[in-house]
């Protein structure tokens, strides 16, 4: 109760859309995103503070789709991404705050891509897709960036210096080619199987503590210090429709490798980190799972059921990193939860009255949780096991919403609606993370939720 958390989120994007000819259609879209948090203590005068972080993008794409043949169809098109962090700013918060003011260095960095596609329908029950895109990444100045003895870690002790980079000026660039490889049988009418290869990089981070008490993510780009993640998956699908497709069912298969994953070290502080580098380190992963789902389109009551089971597994076992993770053994990342089913049920009394239902279940994300106690300089400390080897509990929530159209006629201009519904409905006080903190020399483990209680809402929609 002596923290407060807020967010917001602005959007904007334009898109124009142009038929070029009866084989040549193009697409020109902009925009602009960003989040923003902030976290803040009034309750000591002394030690009241105010934290905030923000991350930008602004984004601009053409894509082009040429009918060459009625066999092949090809995609093709340019993107650009101008990035733009606010890794941290803390200060004072009120005239009798103590706290001395800080403020980690903006970052910016640009990436560009282009890419091209073919479609090609081999047969009527044979078609496959192959693209390529190849991206590039600069990491902008103004910056100073921390240079560190090679083939050792890096820390603060291992430190030789700063290079400073004026205005847009490059300090590191990175790139390289993304392939996607795809296919799709026809083995009835009703039945089909695809398969499927993509490789992609991604030049920005992010980093979480599953045990901080309030819930703030940290954005890192790509830097001389830091490189891009890297994956390779591959995949495998069954596809059967029953009842005239009136319902769909699918099963698909998928195995990633992952290159450059980031995780923090043992004790890091990712907060207001001035050299975040030597908190962090590149790691090795795979993830692998299994995904089921039955779906009903068609009817009064439609909806869908998936379960997914699925492991996101790191390594860490380079030596010159300073730490070895679990003894180099596999361990689970932050966000690997085995288990997870969705179900959504819609049913339609009229054409203008509907309700809504959505209830899903999750295994508890990974944490690291102390396994024992001991004393040092008078007072009682935590005594942390491997890794990721705990979880906290799992997750749990139904929404229930009643849908009202307005009239149904075509010649008007504007189509309304309501949605008035409840959110949490069994008021389950889902755990967002865990931490332990000493009192009175004891050591106490809290669980923090952030909606624990039932939330409702309304939305009144227009669309023209």
């Amino acid at each position: 109760n002596d923290t407060s958390y807020g967010y917001n989120n602005r959007n904007v994007s334009a898109k124009w859309k142009h038929n070029f000819s009866n084989k040549l259609i193009g697409e020109l879209t902009t925009g602009y995103d960003s989040y923003a948090y902030r976290t803040a203590s009034e309750q000591q005068e002394a030690n009241d503070y105010s934290l905030r972080f923000a991350i930008a993008q602004f984004n601009a794409k053409t894509d082009f789709t040429w009918f060459v043949h009625p066999k092949h169809t090809l995609d093709m098109g340019v993107s650009f991404i101008r990035y733009h962090l606010e890794p941290g700013t803390f200060e004072p918060e009120g005239k009798n705050s103590l706290v001395i003011a800080d403020k980690v260095p903006a970052e910016q960095a640009r990436e560009m891509a282009a890419y091209i596609s073919d479609r090609w329908n081999i047969s009527t029950n044979l078609s496959v897709q192959a693209g390529l895109r190849y991206s590039y990444y600069n990491y902008l100045g103004p910056a100073t960036v921390n240079e560190y003895a090679p083939g050792q870690p890096k820390t603060t002790d291992s430190q030789t210096g700063t290079t400073d980079y004026a205005k847009g000026k490059t300090a590191a660039s990175y790139g390289g080619p993304e392939i996607r490889l795809s296919a799709r049988y026809s083995i009835t009418g009703d039945l089909s199987v695809k398969a499927g290869y993509n490789s992609q990089r991604q030049y920005i981070h992010m980093l979480s503590n599953t045990t901080a008490i309030s819930p703030t993510d940290i954005w890192k780009l790509s830097d001389p210090n830091i490189k891009p993640q890297f994956g390779e998956q591959v995949s495998l699908g069954l596809y059967k429709n029953f009842h005239n497709n009136s319902i769909e069912t699918s099963v698909e298969v998928y195995y990633k490798k992952i290159r450059n994953y980031l995780d923090y070290r043992s004790g890091a502080s990712l907060v207001m980190n001035h050299h975040i580098e030597t908190d962090v380190m590149g790691t090795q992963g795979k993830a692998y799972g299994v995904e089921l789902m039955i779906k009903k389109q068609a009817g009064k009551l439609n909806g869908w059921l998936g379960y997914t089971w699925s492991r996101i597994l790191l390594q860490q076992t380079d030596p010159n990193a300073g730490e070895i993770i679990n003894g180099g053994n596999f361990y689970p990342a932050n966000y690997d939860k085995p288990h997870d089913v969705t179900a959504v049920g819609n049913y339609k009394f009229s054409h203008r009255f509907s309700v809504s239902m959505n209830a899903t279940y999750s295994t508890g994300r990974p944490i690291t949780l102390p396994i024992g106690r001991f004393y040092y300089a008078g007072g009682q400390r935590a005594l942390f096991g491997d890794r990721n080897a705990h979880r906290i509990p799992d997750y749990f929530r139904m929404d229930v919403s009643l849908n009202i159209d307005g009239n149904h006629k075509v010649d008007q201009t504007f189509h309304n609606s309501w949605t008035i519904g409840l959110y949490n409905l069994t008021g389950r006080h889902n755990a967002y993370s865990v931490y332990y903190v000493t009192e009175g020399n004891v050591i106490s483990g809290y669980k923090l939720s952030i909606f624990g209680s039932i939330i409702p809402f309304i939305n009144y929609n227009i669309r023209f």
